[in-house]
């Protein structure tokens, strides 16, 4: 996501003049015969600005008996969360974030730490995909820009709507995929994300716009953009490629119930290549993007 300015201003503009034109969403209807479901991707982390959203996700939500996410969200309120939490945040080995880390690594992501008044000497045990995170949470929570996630929304809303809900992978694989990501290749991973953390905002603010118009092309972009290194492949193949072949597996089976499904996933998984909603077409499903026309 590392683009010029002039580029990311111009997609910017871009991207909100087509909100106006087209009014899509970032929800899409799929059906066969008399099935179907809705698929809505997210934005996991939403400034309160952006609320309320568009409003093709309240009607997929309302014609929606079931609400399907990417991880077992039910168990977020288990009393040993936090224990399973941590033990996938923390090495368990003996490795220490100072050993996995070259000196100037580390010293980078000190002095990160250091501006955005995050502790890091209290992270001496754990993974560098989880520091990383907690800098970014931090750089957005001083920008202003962080929030309540879709998912968490469309979670606690269906909680109390007493909808049922769903998901595609068990917490369990859920923290693993997400803090093991950098094994084997921690210093180049840190210094990737360190110079993206550094253009955070405009990139933020860009993805945001093509997100609230349905402009699904920025996001096939910012997946080709990964593609670009070794680093980014490895990634798009483990948090992205990977998952989306699984999930579609499971849709498949959701289709052939009389249930109407919502289904919530970041909105990386529905752009670029292997994305959810090409490989439903492959397998003879009709996909249609929700917008002013057909909603």
């Amino acid at each position: 996501m590392s683009l010029a300015l002039v580029y990311k201003v111009n997609c910017l503009i871009i991207a909100l003049f087509c909100c106006e034109l087209s009014a899509k969403s970032f929800v899409w209807h799929v059906s066969h015969e008399e099935h179907q479901l809705y698929v809505g991707g997210t934005s996991h982390l939403l400034p309160a600005s952006e609320f309320p959203l568009p409003v093709e996700f309240y009607q997929a939500y309302q014609q929606a008996e079931k609400l399907v996410f990417e991880m077992d969200m039910n168990r977020k309120s288990d009393p040993n969360f936090n224990s399973l939490f941590m033990s996938f945040i923390k090495y368990q080995d003996g490795r220490t974030l100072n050993s996995v880390l070259s000196s100037e690594s580390y010293l980078q992501l000190r002095k990160f730490a250091v501006e955005l008044e995050v502790d890091i000497n209290s992270m001496a045990s754990f993974r560098p995909d989880f520091v990383l995170m907690q800098l970014v949470n931090a750089k957005l929570k001083q920008l202003k820009m962080a929030g309540e996630g879709v998912d968490d929304y469309f979670f606690n809303k269906g909680i109390k709507d007493r909808k049922s809900i769903d998901h595609f992978e068990t917490i369990e694989q859920h923290l693993a995929l997400m803090f093991s990501t950098s094994d084997g290749f921690e210093d180049e991973w840190v210094a990737r994300n360190l110079g993206q953390l550094k253009n955070i905002e405009d990139d933020m603010q860009q993805a945001l716009a093509a997100w609230r118009s349905g402009n699904r092309e920025r996001f096939t972009e910012m997946a080709n953009e990964m593609l670009d290194t070794k680093i980014g492949q490895t990634e798009y193949q483990l948090l992205l490629a990977e998952r989306n072949k699984s999930w579609v597996e499971q849709i498949d089976s959701m289709m052939k119930s009389p249930e109407i499904e919502f289904i919530l996933v970041g909105a990386m998984h529905l752009a670029g290549p292997n994305n959810v909603l090409d490989l439903l077409v492959e397998r003879g499903y009709k996909v249609q993007q929700l917008n002013a026309i057909n909603k």
